[in-house]
């Protein structure tokens, strides 16, 4: 099996700043029937397909990202500084007139309760003429990950250039960009989907039925946060991997984390179902910390080897 500082993976999607302003509460506003957040820190990470960068980089693999941002406002050069900071990361961040995209958490101390999300976004449709992949060469990386965020990252024609890269494609997606995955070609390389419980319904009512996976897509993981995930084939076998129980104080980039460990795991040799087992685990970590998390080494390497053990008990 490969190592984690062999697995080379390519991220494209729309790339965010989660901004976190933590304080204390001690009374209500006299000027409306609100509380009063007294600023004891404000830290910034990196969101969007941002964080799947950040969860693949933090465990020592490399990866390549190509999103959009405001690379002249003060966001977007706070993202460029994440970015240099995350680890053995190459990026390229297309510039648009739109500001940088912004999610502002407000949080209280203690307890730790998010009491206010503010939201800084304009939707810019990217335009691949204007940022061509062509200097991406197939043997650059193993895997690719479509991190859709429904921000204008992802058209038909990213795809189809994507496709065109003969490299196979783990999609978070998002219902409203349903047209863009629905490329029928011999091209069409999206091995896995990986929609959350709410996404997977409403691409069924988006679909008819399970027919979508007359589209190639091989394989579906739904997410389905504390109850763990449930693995479907093209032969429409299904796969309940459970969790156990936890304590969940943010659901927030848990879908990153499972692509990002998705792809490590298939990467360095393991089969979907049992990529899928150590992804489980690796967002059940996650779900448990509060704000947006990566997670650490430790427990990835302790639940691929839990994982890897497993199968090599069954040969």
């Amino acid at each position: 099996m490969k190592s984690l500082s062999e697995c080379r993976i390519l991220v494209v999607g729309d790339i965010m700043l989660d901004k976190y302003v933590v304080g204390e509460v001690t009374r209500i506003s006299p000027e409306a029937p609100v509380p009063v957040v007294h600023v004891k820190d404000t830290y910034y990470t990196l969101g969007g397909c941002g964080n799947v960068v950040n969860n693949i980089a933090s465990l020592g693999a490399h990866v390549t990202c190509i999103s959009q941002a405001n690379t002249n406002d003060n966001n977007g050069e706070k993202v460029k500084i994440l970015l240099k900071e995350a680890g053995d990361v190459h990026f390229s961040l297309h510039h648009t007139v739109t500001p940088t995209i912004v999610k502002e958490r407000i949080i209280s101390r203690n307890p730790h309760v998010q009491m206010l999300r503010v939201d800084t976004e304009t939707f810019y449709e990217f335009d691949p003429k204007c940022f061509p992949l062509n200097d991406l060469k197939r043997e650059d990386f193993d895997i690719i990950i479509i991190s859709d965020y429904a921000k204008g990252m992802i058209t038909n024609e990213l795809i189809s250039q994507l496709h065109e890269l003969d490299a196979d494609i783990i999609l978070d997606p998002k219902p409203s960009n349903w047209d863009c995955y629905k490329i029928k070609s011999n091209f069409n390389k999206i091995e896995i989907i990986t929609p959350n419980k709410k996404e997977y319904d409403e691409l069924i009512n988006l679909s008819g039925d399970l027919q979508y996976f007359d589209l190639n897509f091989n394989h579906v993981i739904k997410t389905l946060g504390k109850d763990g995930m449930v693995h479907m084939n093209k032969g429409f076998v299904y796969n309940h991997i459970s969790s156990e129980p936890i304590d969940v104080y943010n659901v927030s980039g848990a879908g990153d984390t499972v692509v990002a460990t998705l792809a490590l795991c298939i990467s360095m040799g393991f089969d979907i179902l049992s990529a899928a087992q150590v992804a489980n685990e690796c967002a059940r970590y996650v779900v448990s910390q509060p704000g947006t998390s990566v997670v650490p080494l430790k427990i990835f390497n302790d639940s691929f080897d839990r994982v890897k053990k497993e199968l090599n008990s069954g040969d």
